[in-house]
Order: C-alpha cells, then structure tokens, then sequence
C-alpha cells in the first residue's frame, strides 16, 4: 500500500501550493448547499469480506464505484462543512459485486473561489468489514448558474491498522439561504517606524559607490578609475625564434619542431600579428651560393608553420641575408654552428588589467 500512502502525500502537497492569498468566497458565506454525487473508489489489497460463507478479495485499482448525498455550509470566507452518504458497490476478484455504505464528515477550507481542500473521518462499510478512516481530499468548484455548481475531487483515506484507499468523485451543489453580510474584521493601525539612515551603497566593493559607479560588477582585487571600471595598463609581449641547421643544409633536424610549434602557438593567440622569417648562414662558400641557402632555410621553416602547424599563408614571409649578419663572429666551428640558423622576432601589445 506504499503507492496509496505516496499518493496521500502528494494531495496534502497539492493543496499547500495553491495560493492562499487568493479571492475569498464571501458570497457562499451563511449559504447552505445540497447535492448528488458519483465517482469511482479503490479498495485497499487487504481488504475481504465473506460472500456465501468464503472470504472474498476485491479486484485492486478502481475496483468500486459509489453514488451519494453531501450536504454543507459556508460560515466563514475560508471555512465550512459538510456531511455525506455514499452507497459502495465493488468487484470482487472470484465475480460478483459486494455493497456498503460510507458516512462521513469534512471540514473545508476554500484556497481560492475555485480550489479547495478538506480533511474529515468517516466510516467506510464495505461487505462484511467496517473501518473508520481519516480522509484527505482536494477539489476544484465552478458555479454553472449563480447557484448551481459543479465539483471534481480527489481523496485519500487512512485507517487506524494498514488499509489506504482513494476515490475520484464529480457532483453538483445547489447553494441555497440567504448570504451572510461578511466583512474581514479591521486592524489596528500600526504606527510607522523610523526608518535607518539610508547609506551610499557600493555593491561590488570598489571603493565607488552605485550611483556613480559605470562598470558594477568590477571583480576584486583590480585598480578602477573614479567611473569603477578597472584600470589597464599596456604591455608587450615580445615571442623569439632560433632554428639552427646543419653544415650545406635547408633540412630541419629533429628536434626543432618544438621551437617552431611554440610560435605557431603565439601567433594563433594573437592573429593580427604577421611574421618574416629571416634566413642566415656563416661564411664558409660563395656569399652568392650563402644567400641562396639562407632563402632555402627561411621558406623550409615558413612552410612547416603552414602545411603542419596550420598558420595562414598570407601571415608568414621569408627573406635571407646569406652570410651578412652573423650573430656571433666566424671564428670558430661553434660560432659557425650558431650562424646556421633561421630567427624571427614577434611583438604584440596588449592592454593588461592593473592589480591592487
């Protein structure tokens, strides 16, 4: 019976969300009501009765349909009452029907000229077995002439031991005697209370209050201007590039990837910058053969940064200058072996936050 007790929770739930600011029925109060009612009812599992001298089971689910008679009144915009009979008929799982009758008495609590909700005890005869049972419901109302209306509704039952059953229930009410005169009792008049010195607020903390503050929001720990905004500073970021080669050669050796793939990084980080990649060589050779050869190691790094490291073509330019600008003097193998090289100098400018 877990799911019945589960559908128990979820009407009281359903009857707490309903606004209870809403409208109230003032016109229902000093108003009595009366009218028929049918619906369908959902026996608990464990509940039998004796047909014929046998213990009985009834069908589970919407085993059992049910018409009656309830009866109310309105005395308050919020609360009222009412009584009811319902006459059961249910299924039972060897065939057959078995019969009882149900009285009971609710008080109701209108959320709202239309919803409303109700918590009553009654006494449930069903067969052979009679429980008295507490039972929570929830309806909703709509008048279809000024004082005839028509109900839909919704109810859990729990007694005492292990039975829980439900029902869905429409009926009609036709409100009848004269409206009470209701009026919502006045309340004294509450003498206004000095109110605190209203002072400058300053919701992100930085030092300049809302009114004047241009940029709310600042995050801590930055400088901002009188406006609240944060303050910049510029800041160049200066990137390098050193490939050296081999004696005679345009071929990049291993290893001089990384050098070469840290660059692609940079100007994919800043792409409005370009890059020439300069070509040179030491002196060793015709400076006409030198000047070829510093072109061929310029155009094989410019190329790798297209083909393998994707920079777009219109980005990268080569030149080489043969043997005319060595870095260090030709006077030695080593100083030879660092002449052999492609470089490339990368600036971009930036304006950088300034912190506190």
């Amino acid at each position: 019976m877990k799911r019945l007790t589960a559908l128990s929770v979820a009407v009281v739930a359903a009857c707490s969300a309903i606004p209870a600011m809403a409208q109230d029925n003032t016109s229902e109060v000093g108003q009595y009501y009366l009218g028929p009612r049918i619906g369908v009812f959902g026996p608990d599992s464990d509940r039998r009765t004796i047909e014929d001298g046998d213990i009985a089971k009834f069908k589970g689910g919407l085993g059992a349909s049910f018409a009656g008679l309830e009866g109310g009144f309105q005395f308050t915009p919020k609360w009222g009452y009412r009584v009811y009979w319902d006459h059961l008929r249910g299924n039972l799982e060897s065939g057959g029907t078995s019969s009882g009758n149900v009285f009971g008495i609710d008080a109701l609590y209108s959320f709202t000229e239309n919803f409303y909700g109700g918590l009553g005890i009654n006494s449930t005869e069903l067969g052979s077995q009679t429980n008295r049972f507490v039972r929570v419901s929830a309806g909703y109302k709509e008048y279809i002439t000024e004082n005839l209306a028509f109900t839909v509704e919704g109810g859990v039952q729990q007694n005492d031991g292990d039975l829980t059953e439900f029902l869905f229930q429409t009926g009609l009410r036709w409100y009848f005697g004269k409206p009470a005169t209701y009026t919502t009792p006045a309340q004294e008049p509450v003498a206004p209370q000095p109110q605190p010195e209203q002072r400058p607020v300053d919701s992100d903390g930085d030092g300049v209050i809302d009114s004047r503050d241009k940029c709310p929001d600042t995050q801590a720990g930055y400088k901002v201007d009188a406006d609240g905004c944060v303050m910049y500073r510029d800041e160049t970021i200066t990137k390098r590039l050193m490939v050296t080669f081999g004696f005679d050669s345009a071929k990049i050796s291993a290893g001089q990837d990384t050098a070469i793939r840290s660059t692609a990084e940079f100007l994919k980080e800043y792409p409005q910058l370009d890059v020439v990649i300069e070509g040179h060589t030491d002196d060793i050779g015709p400076e006409s053969y030198n000047l070829k050869l510093s072109q061929e190691r310029a155009k094989a790094v410019g190329n790798t940064l297209v083909k393998d490291f994707g920079i777009n073509e219109s980005r990268v330019s080569t030149v080489g200058y043969g043997e005319a600008q060595p870095l260090v003097p030709n006077t030695s193998k080593a100083n030879r072996a660092d002449n052999r090289r492609v470089e490339a100098k990368m600036s971009v400018t930036k304006k950088t936050a300034i912190k506190d």
